[in-house]
């Protein structure tokens, strides 16, 4: 009950919070708010559980220090106005249906997702099966780690600069780049952990200059509705992710997880380099 109460309320936290930054915040500086936004939310999620280090994992104390440290996440907003959404008009599209107006940034966020969930799942079973031992198996996961939380900010700092339609290409390649080269540097430890670092840090930026695109073309209650989209193909990849993944690894051990990012971040540069897909459609398909 109360991981599934955390995960609905964490799910209203995460469209409401990610609306309104995105429709507050002027398109000139709307990446560096992203990048600076996404590292933020790494940084938490990697220095969290160091809290069960004070606090142990037994009885109610590691409970009760998540709700306090929540509760004092809220007294911000005592600071802030009212938000109110610029439009309230009815939307042209729903959740499911963002996909047909929206594909890019759908199967943006479901492939960031398969990655991020897939790797951090398996890459240290991955490692072990290659003969690496387990203290290099975290390494691997530390450097990725990093990579995927300072390497926002400046992609999202490049986004307010350049073409974003660049940004996000460069990104993509940058995931199918990592993923054909990481595979064979495992037993090259500088190398490998310079490759894990901005391989995983470059393909997450494409989920950064999704949401920064997301500002660009939606306001109000539709630009709601597409961030509620996010989290559904978020969740969608998170939980295809280490399934595909552990099947590839059955059928090719151990090398099918590095086969299955591939096919992953390749599919997602083919969908990255149509043109048509920088532009809007209806929720029926049509342009």
């Amino acid at each position: 009950l109360i991981r599934f109460l955390g995960g609905l309320t964490g799910a209203v936290l995460f469209v409401v919070t990610e609306t309104w930054m995105l429709e507050i915040t002027p398109n000139s500086s709307r990446g560096r708010v992203m990048g600076l936004y996404n590292t933020v939310l790494s940084l938490s999620f990697a220095l969290g559980p160091l809290l069960l280090a004070v606090t142990g994992t037994q009885g109610k104390l590691p409970f009760v220090t998540g709700i306090v440290v929540m509760s004092f996440a809220g007294l911000p907003l005592l600071a802030t106005g009212r938000y109110y959404p610029s439009s309230t008009d009815q939307p042209t599209f729903g959740i499911i249906s963002f996909v047909r107006v929206a594909p890019l940034l759908a199967l943006a966020c479901f492939v960031v997702a398969f990655k991020d969930l897939a790797g951090t799942s398996l890459l240290p079973v991955y490692s072990v099966r290659v003969g690496l031992n387990e203290s290099s198996a975290v390494l691997m996961l530390f450097f990725a780690a990093a990579g995927g939380a300072l390497l926002q900010l400046p992609i999202g700092w490049l986004a307010d600069r350049v073409d974003r339609r660049a940004v996000l290409i460069g990104c993509a390649l940058a995931g199918l780049a990592g993923s054909v080269i990481w595979p064979f540097v495992m037993h090259l430890p500088a190398l490998l952990w310079l490759t894990l670092f901005f391989w995983w840090g470059l393909f997450a930026g494409v989920y950064t200059v999704a949401m920064t695109l997301a500002g660009q073309w939606f306001r109000g209650i539709e630009l709601a509705t597409a961030m509620a989209a996010f989290g559904v193909f978020w969740g969608l990849g998170a939980f295809t992710g280490p399934l595909v993944g552990g099947i590839g690894m059955d059928l090719w051990n151990p090398h099918g997880l590095p086969l299955v990012l591939l096919v992953a971040a390749a599919g997602f540069v083919v969908m990255s380099l149509v043109p048509g897909n920088y532009r809007l459609r209806s929720s029926t398909g049509r342009r």
